[in-house]
């Protein structure tokens, strides 16, 4: 009876103090505010596309954004007005994204290179050149 307290006693002190951590998304344009970038959504493709798995066990965000940005064509390369949501079925679970996708090239030939490099130094945002 006394091993079977410890054991109890240990098993429940070691799931108290055991934790895990995983890496939910990367992103590289991500806000949840309104921004001042003038995104042409009439261009853009509506998207959804979802990364689910047996307990959710190996799903990501990241695994959804991306699914959903192929879906709209390899040009398009940057989601707007999305929303990310979790799905949890009996037994599956994972994410949900649906937004805008649109292509980033036209955005930066609507400002022009110029425009657009002092458009990101006024408003603390980096530019990255392709």
């Amino acid at each position: 009876m006394k091993t079977k307290f410890l054991s109890i006693l240990m098993l429940s002190v070691a799931l108290t103090f055991t934790a895990c951590s995983s890496r939910l998304v990367d992103f590289t344009v991500i806000s949840s505010k309104n921004h001042s970038i003038n995104f042409n959504k009439a261009e853009g493709k509506q998207v959804m596309a979802r990364s689910m798995g047996f307990l959710g066990l190996g799903t990501s965000i990241k695994d959804a954004m991306d699914k959903a940005l192929e879906k709209a064509g390899p040009e398009y390369d940057v989601l707007i007005d999305g929303v990310v949501r979790v799905d949890d079925y009996f037994l599956v679970a994972g994410y949900r994204v649906t937004g805008i996708a649109v292509k980033s090239k036209d955005i930066k030939q609507a400002y022009n290179v110029t425009n657009l490099e002092e458009w990101c130094s006024n408003n603390n945002a980096h530019l990255l050149h392709n």
